[in-house]
C-alpha cells in the first residue's frame, strides 16, 4: 500500500501579490506582508452546524467541559462553514509552526531567504515532528533574531519590532487579534525550559504574560488557502502541503516523535481512528493544558475533502487521548454519508 497522494483540489480566486516597499531593491522582512488580503468567503451551513453541534454535544456527553473548546468545520469544496467558539482566541500550543512555515515560504519566494538546504532539515523536523528546537532556529531565521540575555533601551525595540513583523505579517490580511510572535518551549540547546532574558521581555507582564493566541478560525482559513494554492503561491502550498502529509498506516506512525522536542502527530490526535487509505494533512499542539490538531482530510474518490481545527485548551482535554480521535471519526462518517447523498 502507497500513502495517498495530495488531491487535485478547486483553484480558489487569484491571490493578489504580496506588498514590499518600492524604495528597496532587495525586499526587508518588515515591508512583507501575507500575499492573500481578505479572509475567504464561506457560506453559512445548517448542515455542516449540525454535525459540529452533535461533537459539542458528544464531548459534553464523556464529561468534558464545554469552554475550553474551539471547533471550526470547513467543506473545501461547497466552501462551505460551521463553528463553535471559533473566534475565541486561545493558546494554539505547537500550531503556531503552521504559520512560521508561511512565513518561511514567503520570504523565500521574496529573495529574502536563499532558497537552499541550510534550513530545510530544520523546517522537516518543525512540520513533521513538532520539534522545539529546529522551531526556535526557524524563528531566529525569519525574524533576523535570537534568544539570550535581556536586551536594554533601543537594542530591545528593534529586536521587539522584528519579532512582531511575523504577526503583522498575517493581521493586515485580516488575521485580526493574532499572535504568533513568541517561541514555543523547552529548548533544550538553548537550556531553555520556560522563557528568559528577552524571550521574557517580549512577555511584559509576568503575572499576566503575553502569549501567542489565535482562533481556529484563523488556522482553518491558512489550511484552507494552503490547500487551495493560494498560501504564497501555488508551487508554495504544494511544498507546504506535502510538509503537512501523514501516513496514517499504524504500522508507520506508532514509532514516531521522541521526547519533550518532538511529538508524535497521529497518537491521541484526529487522524489516529481514521481509514489508512485517505488523505490526510495536519498540524498538532500538545502542553499539559492543551491537546489541539488542524486537519485537511481528503477521500480517494474526491467526493469529500474538508478542514477540521479543534482546539480543546484545558487539562481534561490535554488528558483525554481517545476524544480527539473520536471527534474526528463522527465528523468523517457525517461528512462522507453528506457527500455521497
Amino acid at each position: 500500500m502507497t500513502v495517498p497522494h495530495l488531491p487535485n483540489l478547486p483553484s480558489a480566486p487569484p491571490a493578489i501579490v504580496k506588498v514590499v516597499s518600492s524604495e528597496r531593491l532587495q525586499p526587508d522582512r518588515l515591508d512583507l506582508v501575507y500575499n492573500v488580503p481578505k479572509p475567504p468567503h464561506f457560506q453559512e451551513s445548517q448542515d455542516l452546524q449540525a454535525i459540529v453541534d452533535e461533537v459539542v454535544e458528544f464531548t459534553a456527553d464523556k464529561g468534558l467541559p464545554k469552554q475550553p473548546l474551539s471547533i471550526t468545520l470547513i467543506d473545501v469544496k461547497s466552501r462551505e462553514f460551521a463553528g463553535y467558539q471559533q473566534q475565541q482566541l486561545r493558546y494554539p500550543a505547537s500550531v503556531v509552526k503552521l504559520f512560521w512555515m508561511v512565513v518561511l515560504y514567503a520570504q523565500i519566494e521574496s529573495g529574502i531567504l536563499p532558497e537552499d538546504k541550510t534550513f530545510s532539515s530544520d523546517l522537516y523536523k518543525m512540520i513533521k515532528y513538532s520539534n522545539n528546537e529546529s522551531a526556535s532556529r526557524i524563528v531566529d531565521l525569519i525574524t533576523d533574531t535570537q534568544s539570550g540575555t535581556p536586551l536594554k533601551a533601543e537594542q530591545y525595540k528593534n529586536w521587539l519590532q522584528k519579532r512582531k513583523q511575523i504577526t503583522e505579517f498575517f493581521r493586515v490580511a485580516g488575521y485580526e487579534n493574532l499572535n504568533i510572535s513568541q517561541k514555543v518551549y523547552p529548548i533544550p540547546y538553548l537550556d531553555l525550559d520556560i522563557p528568559k532574558g528577552r524571550d521574557l521581555q517580549i512577555r511584559e507582564n509576568s503575572d499576566n504574560p503575553i502569549r501567542n493566541l489565535m482562533t481556529t478560525s484563523h488556522v482553518g482559513r491558512l489550511l484552507y488557502e494552503i490547500f487551495t494554492g493560494q498560501a504564497v503561491s501555488r508551487e508554495a502550498s504544494q511544498q507546504m502541503a506535502k510538509l503537512l502529509s501523514r501516513d496514517l498506516r499504524p504500522e508507520v506512525w506508532r514509532n514516531e516523535g521522541s521526547g519533550d522536542v518532538e511529538m508524535n502527530p497521529i497518537a491521541g490526535l484526529l487522524g489516529q481512528f481514521l481509514p489508512s487509505n485517505i488523505y490526510f494533512a495536519s498540524k498538532a499542539g500538545e502542553t499539559s493544558n492543551a491537546r489541539h490538531d488542524a486537519t485537511f482530510v481528503s477521500t480517494p474518490d474526491g467526493k469529500t475533502s474538508y478542514i477540521l481545527v479543534v482546539f480543546g485548551s484545558s487539562s481534561s482535554y490535554a488528558d483525554d487521548e481517545k476524544i480527539l480521535p473520536q471527534i474526528s471519526r463522527r465528523v468523517f462518517n457525517r461528512m462522507v454519508a453528506r457527500s455521497s447523498r
